[in-house]
Formats: structure tokens, C-alpha cells, sequence
């Protein structure tokens, strides 16, 4: 049977910086480890977050697995306040796309470290 966690794989060049990153906008580090010469880093968006994304290493999974890196997947994250996110991801400095409303929701993108694309969608 599943239960309600997942993760996400997310492949960096820098998993420190890519964990920053999601730092910067509201993430938690969950865990930061050391395997095998590599790093591995764990974020959510709170601690009890049953969703978490799981940073490794780009040249490391390259290396030992090249067929693991295939393009990013697409992630559209809720939000209850997404004007405000959107300035507080505009005042870190952050690529983003336009703030624009569909219907009632509001939707924008933005860019990590590595050049992956997320969308942002909600009230």
C-alpha cells in the first residue's frame, strides 16, 4: 500500500546552493548528508510536510547512472498567498515569470539555481 509521503527528485550542480535556494523561499532542510563522496539533500515545505524534494548530486548520478537525469519534472506548488510569495521570492533576487490571474487563481514561474522551471499556483 502507499501512504501520503512522496519526494521528488531534483538533480543539482551544487547541492548545497540548491538547498539554500529552496531555503530562501520558505523550505526547511530536512537532512544534509555525506554518501558515497556525495551530497544528498533533503527540503519540504514545513517539517510535517507528507511532500519532500530530494537534492542529489548531477555529476555524481551522471557518473553512476546516466540514465537518471532526464529532464526535471514539472512541479506546480500551492499556495494560500501567492502575491506575497511572489514578492518575497522578487526581493531574494529570484527569476521569475510573470504574476498573471487565471480565473481566480494567481500563477507565476520561477527558475532555480540549476535552470529548472517551477510554477506557482493559487489564491
Amino acid at each position: 500500500m502507499f501512504n501520503e509521503q512522496v519526494k521528488v527528485i531534483l538533480y543539482a550542480n551544487d547541492v548545497k546552493k540548491a538547498s539554500l535556494f529552496w531555503q530562501t523561499i520558505g523550505f526547511v532542510e530536512i537532512s544534509f548528508e555525506e554518501l558515497d563522496g556525495s551530497q544528498v539533500a533533503e527540503v519540504a515545505m514545513s517539517e510535517s510536510s507528507t511532500t519532500h524534494l530530494v537534492i542529489y548530486d548531477r555529476a555524481f548520478i551522471e557518473k553512476n547512472d546516466d540514465e537518471a537525469t532526464e529532464p526535471a519534472p514539472a512541479l506546480i506548488f500551492g499556495s494560500e498567498n501567492t502575491i506575497d510569495l511572489y514578492k518575497k521570492m522578487q526581493e531574494a533576487g529570484i527569476q521569475l515569470g510573470d504574476l498573471t490571474q487565471i480565473g481566480e487563481e494567481y500563477v507565476f514561474n520561477f527558475v532555480d539555481t540549476d535552470g529548472n522551471y517551477f510554477v506557482v499556483s493559487g489564491k
